[in-house]
């Protein structure tokens, strides 16, 4: 296994796919804020080019660090299912809950290296370009991905889940927002008639975070704390188990 992981992570760091992708992120990082001070220069009266709405502006989209974790598992295994690699690790005797287990390390290594780089340059290029406001401090920012960060591993399970199970990977990236995005608006759609349903809406995290006004910074609220890790702890939980059994039935 140790060896798999190794020949993986080797594939990934001479990958330009990788650097690519690496790339967008701290530009998109980057233009937000380099946007907001050229506005702010040009335009005097603006009141957003300052760092507590840089930061405001990034605390107001917590789903970014859930969707970001399929686009990553895309770039890593694309062509998964076409180009032999599964069949040639099982065949040297991997077994397929090790090469779960492997894409699992690989998959979280490379998401929480691009998160952590992209705040770094987000956080970086606020504090350099743009006025300084301390209403907002970039560490509320931080507070928020901490909080977000078991449902983006749970969204990740399900993405390398769906990468294993299908040969195209627009078609798994299809089947990650169905689940993500379709079924929650379905149990809430319900739940407008069923209470049962609304209260299993109420622990998605499509739904929760999909907040605004009061309840929007939900991470400093015990109940929503509480909502992120059981969510987050259970869908890893249960795509790891349903990855397994899909994994275990697929032809290779």
């Amino acid at each position: 296994m140790l060896n798999y992981i190794k020949s993986e992570f080797y594939r990934v760091t001479r990958s330009l796919s990788t650097y690519i992708t690496l790339g967008i992120f701290l530009g998109l990082a980057l233009s937000v804020n380099c946007g907001l001070a050229i506005i702010g220069a040009v335009n005097p009266s603006f009141a957003y080019a300052n760092t507590s709405f840089s930061m405001q502006f990034l605390m107001q989209l917590p789903t970014i660090f859930v969707c970001a974790a399929p686009i990553l598992v895309y770039v890593l295994y694309d062509d998964l299912g076409k180009n032999g690699a599964l069949k040639n690790a099982v065949a040297f005797g991997i077994s397929r809950e090790k090469l779960l287990l492997g894409q699992f390390i690989i998959s979280l290594t490379f998401c929480l290296f691009v998160m952590l780089a992209t705040l770094a340059v987000y956080f970086a290029s606020a504090y350099a370009f743009l006025k300084y406001d301390p209403t907002i401090p970039s560490s509320e920012v931080m507070r928020e991905a901490l909080c977000v960060l078991l449902p983006a591993i749970a969204a990740m399970v399900l993405a390398i889940v769906c990468a294993n199970v299908t040969s195209k990977g627009v078609l798994g990236i299809a089947i990650w927002m169905v689940i993500y995005y379709f079924v929650p608006y379905v149990c809430r759609w319900i739940g407008y008639q069923v209470d049962f349903f609304a209260k299993i809406a109420e622990w998605m995290p499509m739904t929760f975070m999909d907040m605004q006004g009061a309840t929007e910074i939900f991470w400093q609220t015990k109940e929503g704390v509480e909502k992120c890790l059981v969510s987050g702890a259970a869908g890893i939980a249960i795509f790891a188990v349903v990855g397994w059994l899909l994994l275990r039935r697929k032809e290779i």
